[in-house]
C-alpha cells in the first residue's frame, strides 16, 4: 500500500538521489545518500510536507516505510501559513497554485516536480485544515487569498495556476489584482469548471464517494488494493479509505489522522457548496483555458472573460490530468504560455 506521504517521500528521495528504483524500505544512506544530501532532502520534505526533520531523524529512520509510520509528527496542513514552499527559489518568475476542491495541493506535486527547476513554485491551501478559518463563497476566498499574496509577494511578480476548484478562485483573484496591488503576469486555468445549477441536492454518501475517488484519483493511483468503491458503500468505508490513502494502513488509525480527515472533508463539504453556488460577474480577464473535450463551460468562459482566455483541449480526464500520463504535456504548456512562446499555438488546438 503506497501513501499519499509514502508517494510524497519517494519523490523526493528519487529527487535529491538522482534515481527512481527506490523501494520503501531501501536505507537512504545504502543509496547513496550523504550529509549534504540528507540536508537536502531534509529541506525537501519541509517545503512538501511541512515536517521539521533534522539529520538524526533521518539517521534514527533511514527508509521510507520507517519515516514514514514512525519518523515524525506529520504537519499535512501548516499551521501558520496558508501559502506553502513547494520548490527552492529561482531566477523564474514563481508560480502559485491553489488547493482545488479537496483543499490538498499535492495534486500539483507533478507539475512542480516539471516546473518548478530555477523556479520559486508555492501553494495555497486552506486554513480550515489547520482548523483556523472556513470562508463561505469562492469571491471570499479569492479576496482573502489575494491579501496573503499580498503580504506574502508583495510587489514582486507572480504568476497563478488553478486546477478545478483552483481554477474559479484565481478567475476571482485575476479580476481584483490591479486594485490589490498585485503584479499577477500571467493566469492558467486547469479543466475549471461553472456549475450552472440552481441547487444541489445534498447525499452525504455521494459526497464522501466523490471525495474518495477525487483523493485516489490524484495521489494513489497505483492502490489495487483500494480498487474501486461501488455506489452502496457507506460513509464510514469512504472515511477510512481516504484516511489509508493519505496516511497508510499503520497510521490510519491515530487521532492525529482521524482528526486531519474530519476536517478535509468540512473543507471538502465546504467548498462544494461554494462550487456549486458560484455566480462569477464578468471582466475582461487574460489567461490559459486547459481543458478536457467533456468540460461544457468554454463558452460560459469566453463571455466572462469577454474572450481574453485563450481555451485549449487536452486529452484525458478531469480527475487524471495531473498524473505522470499527462503532467508532462500540461507542464510543457504552461512553460510555453508563461514564457511567451510562440510553440504554443502549434502544440494547442484553441476553440
Amino acid at each position: 500500500m503506497t501513501s499519499l506521504i509514502e508517494q510524497s517521500l519517494n519523490e523526493i528521495w528519487s529527487f535529491t538521489l538522482g534515481r527512481k528504483d527506490i523501494g520503501e524500505n531501501d536505507n537512504f544512506f545504502a543509496l547513496g545518500g550523504d550529509s549534504l544530501l540528507a540536508l537536502a532532502t531534509i529541506e525537501q520534505i519541509k517545503q512538501r510536507l511541512g515536517w521539521n526533520l533534522s539529520l538524526g531523524d533521518l539517521l534514527r529512520y533511514p527508509t521510507i516505510r520507517e519515516l514514514a509510520t514512525d519518523g515524525s509528527q506529520l504537519q499535512v496542513a501548516n499551521q501558520e501559513r496558508a501559502i506553502i514552499r513547494m520548490s527552492n527559489r529561482g531566477s523564474k518568475i514563481p508560480i502559485i497554485f491553489i488547493h482545488p476542491v479537496s483543499g490538498l495541493v499535492f495534486a500539483y506535486s507533478k507539475l512542480v516536480q516539471r516546473l518548478g527547476h530555477d523556479r520559486g513554485c508555492y501553494g495555497i491551501q486552506p486554513l480550515a485544515l489547520a482548523n483556523v478559518e472556513r470562508l463561505q463563497t469562492i469571491q471570499d476566498i479569492a479576496e482573502h487569498y489575494a491579501n496573503l499574496i499580498y503580504d506574502d509577494f508583495g510587489e514582486e511578480d507572480f504568476h497563478l495556476v488553478g486546477w478545478s476548484l483552483g481554477g474559479l478562485i484565481g478567475y476571482e483573484i485575476a479580476k481584483k489584482a490591479a486594485d490589490k496591488g498585485l503584479n499577477l503576469r500571467k493566469l492558467v486555468l486547469i479543466d475549471s469548471y461553472i456549475w450552472e445549477v440552481p441547487i444541489i441536492k445534498w447525499d452525504e454518501a455521494a459526497l464522501l464517494l466523490d471525495l474518495r475517488n477525487d483523493l485516489l484519483a490524484q495521489v494513489a493511483t497505483n492502490n489495487k488494493e483500494l480498487g474501486a468503491t461501488s455506489e452502496g458503500a457507506g460513509p464510514p468505508s469512504a472515511i477510512q479509505q481516504i484516511t489509508v490513502a493519505l496516511f497508510g494502513q499503520a497510521r490510519s488509525q491515530r487521532n492525529s489522522s482521524i482528526a486531519f480527515v474530519e476536517r478535509l472533508i468540512q473543507t471538502y463539504r465546504a467548498n462544494i457548496r461554494a462550487l456549486v453556488e458560484y455566480r462569477p460577474t464578468a471582466k475582461p480577464t487574460h489567461g490559459l483555458l486547459l481543458h478536457v473535450s467533456e468540460n461544457d463551460s468554454i463558452e460560459t468562459w469566453h463571455k466572462l472573460s469577454a474572450g481574453k482566455l485563450t481555451a485549449s483541449t487536452i486529452a484525458g480526464s478531469h480527475y487524471g490530468l495531473l498524473q505522470d500520463q499527462h503532467a508532462t504535456t500540461i507542464a510543457a504548456l504552461i512553460e510555453n504560455y508563461l514564457l511567451g512562446k510562440e510553440e504554443l499555438n502549434h502544440v494547442v488546438r484553441n476553440d
